[in-house]
């Protein structure tokens, strides 16, 4: 049996354990909450909720000791916004929260995480996707706020996006066993996983095992590590009540609709989630029929834990539906999308869900009998206009007391993020059309394929988003794109009359500026990069990327000084920011201040210690510092966890040669030859560190090849002919 089955069964068989000697009292101690969010999971792909071949023991088991809600829906298909409805007990309409990008959770909304902690829990949050990031506004009431991405080492994706579910328990689980921490008081947990969000690929042995389904590996992946979570909470606090809550933000596509993932549309596919609860006070094995919605989550887990509600929640408790469901009847669940409102100009989705009905307000309307319908493919609103008439009332009423939407324009930074999840960019757009998503979807495909291979075949995107723009010139996502392939392409004239452009037509945001200053620099248009980067600055300087922007340009520039005072100021927006950390490390390396360099990149691999290029210069500063034990130290941990790295297996060949080790560092240059650094500099190391090892033959050979690579080096030439008289 593999160790990962095994885990899984041990987390099942305590859970199993935990629930036969459960009992119905209201526990004697505060009951600690576990809340975990599995980004992107549809209801139908667990074994719970009918999948027989879903491999999600540990879900499962938890369904059997506690409640399922077969009809639980999401407000929103988009992570933010759904995830603060979650938090907060009330829709978007209310808390504003309307896209993943361009908006932020406001203060004046209270959130579970501040009601837990007023009443002395201990509150932490893990999260794993950039769309939850802290800077959005969710991170109110929680004393940890882990969102801490690792840079990743695909040269094709963005770093800094997500991290993967097993580094994400991890940090849960070292937070949970923290030397001294107060195992009397309660705490409260939200773990968010992003693993089924596409891209679908699974670790092992899921990806073998799911090659076919690599969407369900993703969620058997998920579904294992909350095994480990529930596990640990299990045997390290026994006699402690422990209420868990497992959902979901919204679902997947799939291809239904011809929508291949989420965001366009708000048909069941992408707003069913699994929604379970078990726990204190929570029968076992009763499945509850009753519509429960995001909003409701936090007021149940509240009432649960025995807290008052929170002031202005839109959400009821559960707990009455879980009792006597024939009793606490239905609420309507609120649903919207924005997503093609906001990024494509087309006309946005508000929807009504009842029990029986899924009504869309939409240029064309729609409406869905779900009990019939269950796919939601015959649209009925033509031949049911009374059931029309009703919902669209609804909907009118419920968006017209909501608040206004306010989108601002993100920052370079934050759309690249987003944009690599498969995430357009929000922000105002001039002249939309307001046309049907429904009659566009081809086209939203089309855009969302050319952005995934923008990085990777940028001629294709070129040639794809010039396409759409002929079926759809008024797109400002498709011209904004078309730029930033022409930039990656190194066509940094075509990119800056597309980037000018959408200023020109009212598209511009501060993301246009920010990518605009970027081709304009790598263009040789030093100016105009300066000018753009310092007028996207200006319009919001409390975040860093606008900042970032003025310091590459001045460095490109040569004003050192000035492009120090900009990375300064994107550190006071954001004190962790990688940007602003590398530019005034590599100021500091470049003046010789080599103190001031190893803080600032000791910053940036404390913020991320997977970051191998941060690792590898703090190892370099520190050589040069003569701090050779630690360097070698630094290099060594990269070594062992990149063993074909050329330039942390040069690196730490060199440091060792220096440090008078020359016998330790032969095997170091010699992988570092087999993995491609073949140089005059690395030859000539192999070398030398052959030579002093007495190893004469290999010295000899080391450094014929490094002079037929570059003839003109007289040193080398000298000590060979040494070592060949010798031999003679």
């Amino acid at each position: 049996m593999g160790a990962a089955a095994l885990v899984v069964l041990v987390a099942v068989g305590v859970w199993i354990w935990h629930d036969g000697r459960r009992d119905a009292r209201q526990p004697s101690r505060p009951v600690s909450v576990v809340l975990i969010t599995i980004d992107t999971l549809r209801a139908d792909r667990l074994g719970c909720y009918g999948d027989e071949r879903a491999a999600t023991p540990v879900l499962d088991a938890l369904a059997a000791r506690g409640v399922r809600f077969p009809n639980a829906i999401a407000h929103v298909p988009l992570t933010l916004p759904s995830h603060a409805s979650i938090l907060t007990g009330v829709t978007p309409l209310v808390h504003g929260v309307r896209d993943n990008t361009g908006f932020v959770l406001g203060s004046t909304f209270p959130t579970i995480a501040e009601q837990f902690r007023i009443a002395g829990f201990d509150t932490a949050a893990f999260v794993s996707g950039f769309p939850v990031h802290r800077r959005f506004g969710l991170a109110r009431g929680f004393n940890v706020y882990d969102d801490r991405f690792p840079r990743g080492e695909d040269p094709a994706r963005l770093p800094y996006v997500e991290r993967r579910a097993d580094l994400t328990v991890a940090a849960a689980l070292a937070w949970l066993q923290r030397p001294g921490s107060d195992s009397s008081r309660p705490f409260f947990l939200w773990l968010h996983l992003f693993d089924p969000h596409a891209p679908y690929e699974p670790p092992e042995p899921y990806l073998s095992r799911f090659r076919d389904r690599p969407y369900e590996g993703e969620i058997a992946f998920a579904d294992s590590q909350i095994g480990l979570v529930l596990d640990w909470v299990q045997r390290a606090r026994p006699q402690d009540p422990v209420l868990v809550l497992a959902t979901s933000d919204h679902g997947e596509s799939l291809g239904e609709h011809g929508e291949p993932t989420h965001g366009l549309f708000v048909y069941d596919s992408t707003t069913r989630v699994p929604l379970i609860l078990a726990g204190p006070g929570v029968p076992a094995g009763r499945v509850v029929p009753t519509l429960a919605r995001g909003i409701d989550i936090a007021p149940t887990l509240l009432d649960l834990a025995h807290l008052p509600p929170l002031r202005g929640a839109e959400g009821r408790s559960l707990v009455p539906a879980i009792a006597n469901p024939e009793a606490a009847g239905d609420e309507p669940a609120y649903v919207e999308s924005l997503y093609a409102r906001l990024g494509f100009g087309w006309a946005p989705l508000y929807g009504w869900r009842e029990a029986s009905w899924l009504y869309v307000e939409a240029p064309q309307p729609e409406l869905y009998s779900v009990a019939q319908d269950a796919a939601q493919v015959r649209n009925i609103a033509a031949v049911q206009p009374a059931e029309a008439t009703r919902f669209r009332r609804a909907v009118a009423a419920a968006v017209a007391r909501g608040r206004p939407v306010e989108p601002v324009a993100p920052g370079r930074d934050v759309a690249d993020r987003l944009r690599s999840l498969g995430y357009t960019s929000g922000g105002p757009v001039a002249n939309p059309s307001l046309r049907d998503p429904k009659a566009m979807i081809e086209v939203a495909v089309r855009i969302e394929n050319a952005m995934a291979n923008e990085r990777s075949d940028a001629v294709g995107a070129i040639a794809e988003f010039r396409a759409v723009l002929k079926d759809d010139p008024a797109n400002p996502v498709a011209r904004r794109h078309l730029a930033i392939a022409l930039s990656s392409e190194r066509r940094f004239d075509e990119a800056i009359a597309e980037f000018r452009r959408l200023l020109d037509e009212g598209n511009g945001t501060r993301e246009t500026l920010i990518s605009l200053s970027d081709s304009c620099r790598l263009g040789n248009r030093l100016e105009e990069a300066l000018a753009a980067a310092r007028k996207a600055s200006e319009q919001d300087p409390t975040t860093p990327d606008g900042a970032d922007a003025m310091g590459k340009t001045l460095v490109a520039l040569g004003r050192g000084d000035e492009a120090r005072s900009a990375f300064e100021q994107a550190l006071a927006a954001q004190p962790d920011d990688p940007d602003a950390l590398t530019g005034l490390a590599d100021l500091a390396i470049e003046r010789g201040d080599f103190p001031e360099a190893r803080r600032k990149l000791e910053a940036l691999v404390s913020r991320d210690p997977g970051d191998t290029a941060a690792s590898l210069k703090l190892g370099v500063v520190l050589v040069r510092m003569n701090e050779l034990d630690q360097a070698i130290a630094r290099f060594t941990t990269v070594v062992s966890t990149r063993p074909s790295n050329a330039e942390a297996l040069t690196n730490l060949a060199g440091a060792l040669a220096k440090s008078g080790r020359p016998a330790e560092a032969v095997p170091y240059f010699e992988r570092a030859v087999e993995a491609g650094a073949v140089s005059p500099m690395v030859l000539n190391g192999l070398g030398f560190a052959r030579f002093e090892s007495g190893d004469a033959a290999g010295a000899a050979d080391a450094l014929k090849r490094s002079l037929r690579l570059k003839p003109g080096q007289p040193n080398v030439a000298a000590v060979l002919k040494q070592i060949e008289r010798r031999n003679d």
